[in-house]
């Protein structure tokens, strides 16, 4: 474990960020996390909430609160929307700066908004961390930068022509290069973290948040919750419904405590200035595998991957023109994805005690199962 830092940190509230900031106070570090508040919340308490629901506990310990402070402020503002002697004694106060938080969007209608949090945020973050005494930062993107490229990804390549499927891929490739550049300038000294899917925790299947393969599951189970409303009790529901994608595709999961820590581990290490880590499976897992298991679980058959020309054929029902409207971002992912080559990331946690478990199908029984038994208020 590190000697104990001064770290500032961005995107708190936020599925991976809460994490990455109860890690850091568990390891002992003094943590100052960057939130906005809401309608009905101060910053504060929407950061402690958080961690009290990442911890599965009721309060979080009071040593650990000692140790953080919460500052109200919006990355998508001119310094962070601080009051400048904010912005000077918080760069006299930190050693380290972690940003994790990111508009999550994915609408082409909100461009606008994506570009302001994603890459003007990276911006302001750059210019804080350039006045701090060590100038490190550490970057959490994501692998799906790749945008609408196949084949295998490197860890070293970033822009590189691509296509992106969303505003959100763009704005976050546009937020590396930003970043190179500051790394290679000398102004910042920085790593990238790129997590591909984000799922529960390996061990209990838990997650604290319901974006990405979950809203997919969500919809299915919706469907099926009132489908079996309608047919009576039966144990099993018959739903004849086409999806949008290919079963001989993969989705490439990874648990949220694996990508947590191994991020972690990997800061730890002088090495990792200047360097890119993909934080992903190096076994992606199959669609057909999961979905299968997800139906099994929810006790519905006929639900099937198929391809656009299925549709051209067979018109799409009421209910797939339903589902496929709600599930229209993630259909983007369903059809293809590359193979993100994580041999840097694999070489950089040999000899710590963080590896990547394997998606078996009892391993994604526990991921879905736990998520489903949450919507059936278990």
């Amino acid at each position: 474990m590190s000697a104990p830092k001064r770290i500032f940190l961005t995107g708190a509230t936020g599925f991976l960020g809460s994490h990455i900031c109860r890690a850091l106070l568990v390891e002992g570090h003094q943590v100052t996390a960057l939130s906005r508040s809401s309608k009905t919340q101060s910053a504060s308490d929407r950061v402690i909430d958080t961690l009290r629901m990442v911890a599965g506990e009721a309060e979080v310990p009071s040593e650990q609160l000692d140790r953080l402070k919460v500052l109200e402020g919006d990355i998508s503002a001119p310094e962070l929307g601080l009051q400048p002697a904010e912005i000077e004694e918080l760069q006299a106060a930190t050693d380290e700066v972690w940003h994790s938080a990111a508009s999550l969007s994915f609408l082409d209608e909100e461009r606008e908004q994506i570009f302001r949090m994603n890459l003007d945020g990276a911006r302001h973050i750059i210019d804080l961390t350039a006045d701090t005494t060590g100038r490190r930062l550490q970057h959490v993107s994501t692998a799906y930068i790749a945008g609408n490229r196949t084949g295998v990804i490197r860890e070293t390549e970033i822009d590189v022509g691509q296509e992106f499927k969303n505003p959100y891929e763009e704005s976050k490739c546009q937020a590396e290069l930003a970043l190179t550049q500051a790394h290679e300038s000398g102004r910042v000294v920085a790593s990238v973290y790129r997590p591909s899917i984000v799922i529960g925790d390996s061990r209990t299947g838990r997650a604290t948040h319901s974006h990405g393969v979950y809203a997919f599951i969500r919809g299915l189970w919706t469907a099926v919750r009132r489908l079996r409303r309608k047919q009576g009790a039966a144990e099993i529901v018959q739903l004849p419904m086409r999806v949008l994608g290919s079963e001989a595709s993969t989705l490439n999961f990874v648990p949220i405590d694996y990508v947590t820590l191994g991020m972690l581990a990997i800061a730890r290490q002088p090495s990792s200035a200047g360097e890119t880590y993909h934080l992903s499976n190096p076994q992606a897992t199959p669609n057909r595998l999961w979905l299968s298991i997800v139906c099994d679980q929810l006790g519905v058959e006929g639900i099937r991957f198929v391809d656009e020309a299925s549709f051209t054929e067979n018109p799409m029902t009421k209910l797939e023109a339903l589902f496929h409207r709600q599930m229209a971002f993630y259909n983007q992912y369903l059809g293809a994805e590359p193979r993100f080559d994580c041999e840097r990331t694999v070489r950089a946690l040999t000899g710590t005690p963080v590896g990547c478990p394997d998606v078996t199908e009892q391993f994604a029984r526990k991921m879905t199962g736990w998520y489903i038994d949450m919507l059936n208020g278990k």
